[in-house]
């Protein structure tokens, strides 16, 4: 079973796939449950691309959906020397929240890369699925989808971003030229009806 018990570590009871809804029904004992997958694969291979695709169709079926970014392999900051909230980090504040009129911003600095079990606290307990983009993490409640741009990189991605554990389907540039001759099923994003057949198998799984 590849879920999450927000508010615990232990694994959840169950997870019920509603066929009538197309939602997700848990049961829960102390804290709410939430599907974790992870795009993982090399720069400009299509992640982007299929968590936009992902997260339409889970919208679609009236699910709560958060994505998370991660780009530890990148120098990006949310913060920029000289504002307000970097002064802030720099007098000694733990963590900084920024308030604008349309956002909210929590930045706190990690002495290393973030990892799934430091950033669930973050994740509201009302949320369905959390799809994260590049998140290079073993823990074993995340389901994994390979992004390839083609079969000669997928060796490679598996070398450099981590675990073939719980991979359970290919995408990214890779589906436009070939769907034969991988040990995964292969799903174009770009293609409505793959999206859909790719929701329903990251919700198989997650059971």
């Amino acid at each position: 079973m590849f879920c999450y018990k927000l508010g615990a570590v232990e694994n959840c009871h169950k997870l019920i796939f509603s066929k009538v809804f197309n939602i997700i029904v848990a049961s829960v004992v102390n804290g709410a449950i939430v599907i974790i997958v992870s795009l993982i694969g090399l720069k400009k291979s299509g992640k982007t691309t299929c968590v936009e695709a992902l997260v339409k169709e889970f919208k679609t079926r009236r699910m709560k959906v958060g994505t998370v970014k991660s780009m530890v392999h990148s120098k990006f900051t949310i913060d920029k020397e000289g504002k307000d909230t970097c002064r802030h980090q720099q007098a000694g504040a733990d963590f900084v929240i920024s308030l604008s009129k349309n956002e909210l911003a929590y930045i706190e600095n990690r002495p290393r890369k973030g990892r799934l079990a430091e950033f669930m606290r973050l994740i509201p307990e009302d949320t369905s699925i959390l799809i994260c983009e590049g998140l290079e993490d073993t823990d074993p409640h995340i389901i994994r989808i390979l992004v390839a741009k083609s079969t000669e990189f997928m060796a490679e991605t598996f070398e450099v971003r981590g675990s073939q554990e719980n991979v359970i389907a290919v995408t990214g540039i890779i589906a436009n030229d070939i769907k034969d001759g991988i040990e995964y099923p292969v799903f174009n994003c770009t293609k409505a009806e793959d999206v859909r057949t790719l929701a329903n198998l990251i919700l198989e799984k997650s059971v």
